[in-house]
């Protein structure tokens, strides 16, 4: 899939998927959700607010308990999309 396409299906939300060569190689299931106010991605039960869709990559943010923000980039090359999540 193209970058473009991936971006697209992102946008939308509610969507599974995996990160090629994520914690030593080995994929992780995460989930992408979307609403009005933003987006965040999620694994187990830690997540990432979503700051920006680049034309490469999704920047990604959080805040630890002292409020030091951390930041981190997915390359949509490195995305596998499983499956969208039906709206409930």
């Amino acid at each position: 899939m193209e970058n473009k396409q991936i971006k697209k299906i992102l946008k939308e939300g509610n969507v599974k998927f995996t990160i090629e060569g994520y914690k030593n190689g080995r994929n992780k299931l995460t989930t992408f959700s979307m609403s009005d106010k933003g987006g965040s991605v999620w694994n187990s039960l830690r997540g990432m607010n979503v700051g920006k869709f680049g034309s490469k990559y999704i920047t990604l943010y959080s805040f630890d308990m002292l409020g030091t923000r951390t930041i981190g980039k997915i390359k949509y090359s490195d995305i596998k999309i499983i499956e969208k999540i039906p709206y409930v």
